[in-house]
């Protein structure tokens, strides 16, 4: 049986009914200078006789070689999982292909990744780092080349990045914790130095506890947990109900703020363990970072214990918006630097409605 004839470019703009050069530009990422019906042709012209274009002669055809490095600081998390999807699909849309790494919440890790990434000849780089300090990707970026960070600022640079604006529903959680009646609150988070997400909420609750609350030494409010070791958030909420106690013994209200997603469930676990009620004596609430679950249709946040008061923040949308300013960065290496904030929703439910249980 003879072999089958490998498709060209040729041949998809035959069946397309446009010119070789239309079909370049389309295969290049340059669907913006094609009308929208060619475009259509084109793409099932592609799907039907199953074409690929050599990425190789594309690569010397155009000095790049459409790989985009991705570096996560702990890949493993809830976060990332939605965080990796949005950038997958930002950087398929645009003809890029990822190539993603786990720094494994170690700066020598990242460092080592990000060198071999570079090595591997990837024509940009996007990075949830693991440190603010990173000389490494300011000595890149000055040298030309094209990073994105994703959630982390890191210090003494300007980059181009994408977050979410983590102060304001801090605050506004918090505010609605004080005009619910709570006497106290405290947070719960993983340790913050070296990560801006947990630093700015971490801002923001010394800055409720102080002005809303009185509270003159707001840092000892704070309590560092892991959540991945079973007994740190009790641990950490023996001690609160111990301060809260004082010398009389009774147990005041309090509404405690997780830092994130699996800080705000090890604490929900240590909560129950205790047998203590939720709203009163102690209220919960915290950002809701699972898009995962959403994307399933799973409001987690709703649905677990009566409901948990959250602002809801979008990994996936960051993701492609990343995706976007990489690729845009690629194109005009000498373009305005870009912070793009990704929107948030507050959702309050039971967990923090403490005047219900008032009434």
């Amino acid at each position: 049986m003879p072999a089958r004839k490998k498709t060209t470019i040729s041949d998809i703009a035959i069946a397309a009914g446009v010119s070789k050069t239309t079909v370049s530009r389309y295969i290049n990422g340059k669907q913006n200078m094609i009308s929208a019906a060619a475009c259509k042709r084109i793409e099932k012209a592609i799907h039907l006789s199953n074409y690929h274009p050599s990425a190789v002669a594309r690569s010397l055809k155009t000095q790049r070689s459409y790989l985009i490095g991705v570096v996560i600081a702990n890949i493993t998390t809830p976060f990332a999982t939605s965080l990796l999807h949005g950038i997958s699909m930002g950087l398929r849309d645009a003809g890029y292909n990822p190539i993603f790494a786990d720094a494994e919440d170690s700066p020598e890790t990242e460092l080592r990744l990000t060198e071999s990434l570079m090595s591997h000849q990837v024509d940009g780089l996007i990075v949830n780092t693991t440190t603010e300090d990173n000389r490494n990707l300011i000595e890149l970026s000055n040298a030309g080349t094209p990073i994105v960070l994703i959630d982390r600022f890191i210090r003494d640079h300007n980059f181009d990045i994408v977050l979410a604006p983590y102060s304001k529903p801090t605050i506004d959680l918090l505010m609605h914790a004080h005009n619910e009646g709570y006497r106290h609150i405290a947070m719960f988070t993983q340790p913050y130095e070296e990560n801006s997400p947990r630093e700015t909420r971490l801002n923001a609750f010394v800055q409720c506890d102080s002005e809303a609350f009185g509270v003159k030494k707001p840092m000892e409010d704070v309590y560092i947990v892991d959540p991945w070791d079973a007994n740190s958030a009790g641990i950490a909420l023996k001690k609160l109900v111990e301060k809260l106690k004082g010398d009389s013994g009774k147990l005041e209200t309090c509404c405690i703020l997780a830092t994130n997603t699996v800080t705000m469930i090890a604490t929900y676990n240590a909560i129950r363990e205790m047998n203590l009620t939720i709203p009163n004596p102690i209220g919960l609430c915290g950002p809701d970072d699972w898009g995962w679950a959403r994307r399933m249709g799973w409001d987690w946040s709703a649905t677990f214990g009566k409901g948990i008061s959250t602002y809801e923040t979008d990994p996936e949308e960051m993701g492609k918006e990343a995706a976007k300013l990489v690729v845009k960065r690629i194109a005009d290496p000498n373009g305005q630097k870009q912070q793009i904030y990704t929107p948030t929703t507050l959702h309050l439910r039971q967990s923090t409605d403490l005047k219900h249980t008032l009434h």
